[in-house]
């Protein structure tokens, strides 16, 4: 039988075998294991030879998945809150993600451009990887570990070729695992089905990042945004409905604590993001935090009731800039520790409105 193919002509599984679904962490943490001299006092709740009446049979009920998560896969995973930003992954652009070479887009492009994304100009990939670059050599110099993922050549999804393979915040790690989506937005069904799950796969393979929960049903969602380690935004939207929401929050409460509070923004119009005014249905588009106590939003693309919120709990609010939301979505930015950002440079304005409210920022070209 003839081998399937891929990039530089070698084999497919021979590429995953090195590359995609190649063990580490877990393989070192086993190796660590091996080495140790183990004995039943390193067991919870033992209590000694001789004493078997002693023993509880229900002390592991109280005994926390966390506290030995790191037992199992060799490492800790996860956030809730924004400390400081350790390992990121960033999925590789390739020609598969050019949108205007799609199947479908070339069958039916008033259906697959119904945001307008395309109508301006054709995605410069070269120049795609140039900045992906920058970005990451600029997160690996403010201490942050870079994984590059990457799909299989030509990803399939499950309605056909996968678009937008460089979506790689769908997954949202908590303490514990990943959380697994499912998507809501109308262009889904050419893209979104089975992307996020190969981003799951992966982490889980790569990184020892268990999946908690995969949104089932007829439930819809996408990941909101932590303001701290207490404080969940989540946006009900085209994107996300109740019914995902109430699959979600159990386990973000398991893991994150019963205190974590969860502020719903009902945001206004129905696609993922509105070319004219900057509105979007994910949460990471209009608000994000900047230290423990400041944000910054786009408050047109919030409720008046999260408005509310933010200014009756004491934040301080950054407005960014409308023009600079609409052609840089301004709010998408990334939160290094407290009081430490990288921001898009395309949105000088905002930038610093940020920078005067007290917060480090560092910029990085990311207009293509």
């Amino acid at each position: 039988m003839s081998q399937v193919t891929g990039r530089e002509g070698k084999p497919l599984a021979e590429q995953y075998r090195s590359q995609e679904f190649k063990l580490t962490e877990y393989d070192a943490h086993q190796e660590r294991q091996r080495g140790r001299n183990w004995t039943l006092n390193d067991v919870p709740f033992y209590k000694g030879k001789g004493q078997g009446l002693e023993q509880n049979p229900f002390d592991w009920h109280n005994y926390d998945y966390l506290n030995y998560y790191d037992q199992v896969f060799g490492r800790k995973c996860g956030a809730a809150g924004i400390g400081k930003l350790k390992q990121v992954g960033i999925l590789r652009v390739s020609e598969d993600d050019d949108y205007a070479n799609h199947p479908y887009v070339k069958e039916d492009p008033g259906y697959m451009d119904r945001d307008g994304f395309l109508a301006e100009k054709r995605m410069d990939i070269a120049r795609m990887n140039d900045e992906q670059q920058a970005y990451a050599e600029l997160l690996q110099a403010n201490g942050v570990e870079v994984y590059w993922i990457r799909y299989p050549e030509q990803p399939m999804a499950a309605f056909g070729p996968m678009t937008n393979q460089m979506s790689a915040a769908e997954l949202l790690v908590v303490p514990g695992g990943s959380i697994i989506p499912k998507k809501g937005y109308a262009l889904a069904p050419t893209s979104g089905f089975g992307r996020t799950e190969y981003l799951a796969r992966w982490a889980f393979w790569n990184l020892s990042i268990a999946p908690l929960v995969t949104v089932i049903g007829k439930a819809v969602w996408v990941p909101g945004v932590f303001l701290s380690d207490d404080v969940y935004i989540q946006t009900l939207s085209v994107e996300t409905n109740e019914a995902g929401l109430a699959q979600v929050e159990p386990v973000l409460r398991r893991a994150c604590g019963d205190n974590l509070y969860i502020q719903r923004v009902y945001t206004p119009g129905h696609v993922y993001y509105d070319r004219a005014s900057g509105i979007s249905a994910h949460a990471d588009m209009v608000i994000a935090p900047l230290d423990i106590d400041k944000v910054l939003v786009y408050s047109s693309g919030l409720d008046a009731d999260t408005n509310r919120w933010l200014w009756d709990n004491g934040y301080t609010i950054i407005e960014a800039e409308v023009d600079e939301q609409v052609n840089a979505a301004a709010c998408n930015l990334i939160p290094l520790e407290p009081g430490r950002v990288i921001m898009h440079a395309g949105a000088p304005k905002t930038v610093d409105k940020v920078r005067r409210a007290g917060v480090d920022v560092t910029t990085v070209d990311y207009s293509e």
